[in-house]
């Protein structure tokens, strides 16, 4: 079923469903006796991606289940359950963030060989409709874009330095596993003991799902 701007509605459904569950979380924390202590920090992970895949019922008369299929969405679920390994709550794919990047402000966040493909994709943090987003991002993203391009660059040394600064502007959430900065940090230090190629492309693998 065609979808007008389904990209758009897609990300403003993510955004949607941050809002709702930050006050759910208020409202639980204020009813402390009702539940228990790690409901009060509840947290969600999102992939958003767009383009071709199978979808319908599948399977044989004996078995049979409405599911999807195809690289898209392999893709998606990766973007999804990737969320943790950087800190994020939702992650999109680069043809999402050309659709909507006008209406919405993200973060680039890797170029990134996911497991199960080849290539690699742009990945982005969406953080909210364009002029709702937090002040501590303002400073942030600038800081942020100028550590990746050193990052881009080799310049190890000098991008740990930034992606330090980026991360004390982070926020700093009960039961966050990692933010983006540390992410990089960490992975500058490795590239610093084991160089890229000289023609590398900046792009990184995924060794896990």
């Amino acid at each position: 079923v065609e979808l007008k701007d389904k990209e758009y509605l897609a990300c403003l459904t993510c955004c949607q469903m941050n809002d709702k569950l930050e006050y759910l979380r208020k409202k639980w924390e204020s009813e402390d006796d009702k539940w228990p202590k790690f409901v009060h920090n509840m947290r969600h992970r999102i992939g958003v991606n767009s383009g071709l895949l199978v979808t319908g019922n599948m399977g044989s008369e004996m078995r049979m289940n409405y599911t999807m299929m195809g690289d898209t969405v392999n893709l998606t679920s990766r973007l999804e359950s990737s969320c943790k390994q950087y800190g994020v709550e939702v992650q999109v794919g680069e043809k999402i963030h050309e659709s909507v990047k006008d209406q919405m402000t993200f973060r680039m966040l890797d170029y990134v060989i996911v497991k199960g493909r080849s290539k690699p994709e742009r990945t982005y943090e969406l953080i909210s409709q364009k002029g709702r987003e937090s002040k501590s991002f303002h400073k942030l993203l600038p800081l942020w874009n100028n550590a990746m391009q050193l990052y881009k660059e080799q310049k190890w040394d000098a991008a740990i330095t930034l992606f330090k600064k980026c991360d004390k502007l982070e926020e700093n959430y009960i039961g966050r596993p990692t933010t983006p900065c540390k992410v990089y940090i960490s992975r500058c230090e490795k590239l610093k003991l084991e160089p890229p190629a000289n023609n590398w492309d900046g792009s990184w693998s995924l060794l896990e799902k």
